[in-house]
């Protein structure tokens, strides 16, 4: 069951009233002083507000607003920002994409996906192949007769081996694929993407390492029974050393770098390609690594709640002088979906509990291993024990991020790390290379699992563990 979204902090006595929000003085000025909050012309204002409020526990140390509002409905990706709809151009600078140089809908819109060989249809890339337990159809392709004419004068490419172009469809003429293009193209005519069998699905999986997410990718490959090895996936991000991007089907697999800026940067981005894309009814997942606590290293914990490193479920970010809190939510019914998918993958043990996000991964998350400490072991071990006590299984630091940018643009989100040790144990991640690989590819089968699962494919046989890289 899904957490209620965080509760609009209310004034202090004595310190604001409502319909005035309070604002930390720069300089050092006076925190109780309430000040008016003046309406910007063509801005609105924030639905909620909230005065300054505690930190784990101590006197307020500056002011604060909270923003919950949560979109729902349409199944669309849902942007807060209402001067992206005066912009002619969206430059993504981080992902090296751009609403005037891609055709985003074409390269990323809804894949329709349906159970069972069907032949004449073509697979979402530019090498159609006949697809054994699943077909997929980006909207933009198109099928049409050999006759060396194409659609709306777009020019059709050769039939290539194994195309499901080539294969003998009753009652049709042979045809060709035109790959995804820059400019428009007809409805697919073929009859197999009207089976009301078919619906529209996407899934994004992120996480921190882009050899780890191109692995992904390719594991995804072979778990959804695609044509090839995979071996030959195409970065799209190429154009940039900020981010990676692999599009398998109806998956995309991303990477977004270590900690909560890097992740934060992409999810901006990836959230407004989505929206632009006019993709529907997003499941988006982070898979991780994380340290554990108070669980044994190779567990698998699947978070119901992040928290800050209050145990709070809040997300707090300076935006112009305010300290802005936003709830960081998950879906409840995608972690229960996740969880029933880990009963079929027996060999490691998976988990629900709360993850606590950091700002650091030295003294944010209590180690005495840094290049700085100013804390001893006990104080470190009575801090890890409270936040086991409070229902922290494991600690990484991107989780408050994820969960609130998510939540608010109306993403069905959930967060799925391993644990390379337990927390109360040490601080240095020791076990050998090889373990830590095994260790980082069960989120990937637990994910891959689900996927399947969604698509109506069932387990894979023995859930096969990804390639080694």
């Amino acid at each position: 069951m899904a957490a209620p979204a965080a509760e609009e902090e209310r004034p202090r006595a004595g310190r604001g009233a409502p319909g005035v929000e309070q604002r930390a003085g720069r300089g050092g000025g006076d925190l109780s002083r309430a000040e008016p909050r003046r309406a910007l012309p063509g801005v609105p204002r924030p639905e909620r507000r909230a005065s300054s409020g505690d930190r784990c526990g101590l006197s307020p140390v500056r002011a604060a607003m909270t923003e919950t509002t949560r979109y729902s409905g349409g199944g669309f990706v849902h942007i807060k920002n209402p001067h992206l709809e005066a912009m002619d151009e969206d430059v993504l600078y981080h992902l090296d994409l751009g609403t005037k140089t891609h055709d985003l809908p074409a390269m990323f819109g809804d894949v329709k996906v349906t159970a069972g060989p069907q032949p004449g249809v073509c697979r979402p890339c530019a090498r159609p192949a006949v697809l054994p337990s699943l077909l997929a159809v980006p909207r933009p392709c198109v099928l049409i007769p050999d006759s060396g004419r194409s659609a709306a004068g777009a020019r059709s490419a050769p039939v290539q081996p194994g195309c499901a172009g080539s294969a003998a469809v009753p009652g049709a003429a042979p045809r060709r694929h035109i790959p995804l293009r820059a400019d428009p193209v007809p409805a697919d005519p073929v009859p197999a993407v009207t089976d009301t069998s078919a619906f529209y699905t996407q899934f994004v999986c992120v996480g921190g390492s882009p050899n780890r997410m191109r692995a992904f990718a390719q594991f995804v490959h072979k778990e959804l029974g695609l044509e090839g090895d995979g071996e030959d996936l195409a970065d799209i991000c190429a154009g940039t050393d900020r981010y990676a991007m692999y599009r398998v089907g109806p998956v995309l697999s991303i990477s977004h770098g270590m900690g909560i800026p890097s992740v934060s940067i992409m999810l901006h981005e990836l959230i407004k390609l989505l929206h632009h894309a006019k993709c529907r009814d997003v499941t988006i997942i982070r898979i991780g690594t994380s340290g554990g606590l108070g669980v044994q290293a190779g567990s698998v914990v699947i978070t119901d709640r992040a928290v800050d490193a209050c145990f709070q479920p809040r997300f707090e970010q300076v935006v112009l002088g305010d300290v802005v809190v936003r709830g960081t939510d998950l879906d409840g019914g995608l972690v229960e979906e996740l969880l029933a998918c880990s009963k079929d993958i027996p060999d490691f043990p998976t988990l629900v509990g709360h993850t606590m996000c950091t700002y650091d991964f030295y003294e944010g998350q209590g180690r005495l291993d840094g290049a700085l400490c100013s804390f001893s072991n006990e104080r470190k071990l009575e801090y890890l024990q409270r936040a086991h006590d409070a229902g922290v299984r494991n600690i990484e630091m991107e989780s408050t991020a994820f969960a609130a940018l998510c939540g608010l643009c109306g993403l069905r989100a959930a967060v799925v790390c391993v644990t390379l040790l337990d927390r109360l144990q040490g601080d240095q991640i020791r076990a050998s290379h090889a373990v830590l690989q095994e260790y980082q590819q069960r989120p990937q089968r637990l994910v891959a699992a689900y996927i399947r699962s969604r698509l109506g494919l069932g387990a894979a046989a023995g859930n096969t563990r990804p390639d080694r890289h």
